[in-house]
């Protein structure tokens, strides 16, 4: 029996969630289709699906096996195109991990946009605070992340779209009722709400000017893994950020966060484009990193979020 059809078949029941209507867009019979899908579990040795009367599940094997199915069929369809003068549609599934420190703000409009060109295409996105999540494993095809630094995998192509510089702010009420922080070691007498990837995590704030580093410890009465959180919270009064200008620049703009510690340098986040190495990439992934490229200005160490950069 042919495995890839077999494979196929897998992939119709699994996205109709119906052994009849795969049949129908396959125009096979429905116990034809019961065949293909028997003759991968004997061939693997493990049940993929469960199946009752009323509902139809992958099995952790059929997870894994499905995922790979996908992406096999998926790469089949992409050199067809290559061969075809690379005319395909994009369509399918388009799986996106987005960094959870990059404002949805930034990157949805993008999608959206993506999403209203591309019908043909189904939108899978995911946000995150793990910037180590496995792409590959996972079957993502493309992520979004906001660092401050890439870690490099053979598996993986990196592209730097864009940097975004930390500030520390506060409220105008805030610095009304609290000394303005001349020198970093100051932040030790002012409440400082932090951001951590892990909420019991303390944070150090590092500043650097004229080639000296400063460290200091961030306490003070709120860690959060949002910085929407965080920055809610510096505009009701309650403390010191140190927050990426994509998150604050807005409100910097509009003088409702002031920037403390101008003088100087906290560091930065560097945006970066991610997705698994191919030699071809499928269409609906490089339309997508088409439309993403340059969004942010064509100098990606230049910080696009705030003027004063």
């Amino acid at each position: 029996m042919d495995k890839f059809t077999c494979m196929v078949a897998l992939a119709r029941v699994v996205e109709l969630g119906s052994f009849a209507e795969a049949a129908r867009r396959m125009g096979v019979s429905a116990p034809m289709v019961t065949k293909y899908i028997g003759h991968l579990e004997k061939q693997l040795g493990s049940r993929l699906l469960h199946r009752s009367t009323h509902s139809l599940s992958l099995t952790d094997v059929g997870q894994l096996y499905h995922q790979r199915c996908v992406q096999i069929l998926e790469d089949i369809e992409e050199a067809e195109a290559v061969a075809g003068a690379n005319t395909a549609a994009p369509r399918g599934a388009l799986k996106i991990c987005v960094s959870g420190a990059f404002d949805l703000s930034h990157v949805g409009p993008v999608l959206l946009e993506y999403s209203a060109r591309h019908g043909d295409v189904r939108l899978e996105v995911t946000v995150t605070n793990n910037h180590f999540m496995d792409l590959v494993e996972e079957g993502f095809d493309v992520a979004v992340r906001a660092v401050d630094e890439m870690r490099t995998n053979a598996l993986l192509k990196t592209v730097k779209l864009a940097t975004s510089r930390l500030v520390a702010c506060a409220s105008p009420a805030y610095l009304k009722k609290n000394p303005q922080p001349e020198i970093p070691e100051n932040l030790l007498h002012h409440n400082c709400l932090a951001y951590t990837d892990t909420a019991p995590t303390v944070q150090q704030w590092r500043f650097e000017r004229d080639g000296r580093n400063s460290m200091v410890q961030a306490l003070g009465t709120l860690r959060a893994t949002s910085n929407e959180l965080l920055k809610q919270a510096a505009l009701r009064g309650q403390g010191v950020i140190l927050q990426p200008t994509f998150n604050v620049y807005e409100e910097l703009r509009a003088g409702t966060l002031l920037q403390v510690l101008a003088d100087y340098d906290a560091g930065s986040l560097a945006i970066y484009l991610v997705h698994p190495q191919r030699r071809y990439l499928a269409t609906k992934v490089r339309s997508f990193i088409e439309l993403l490229e340059g969004r942010w200005g064509t100098d990606p160490d230049a910080d696009p979020f705030w003027s004063n950069s």
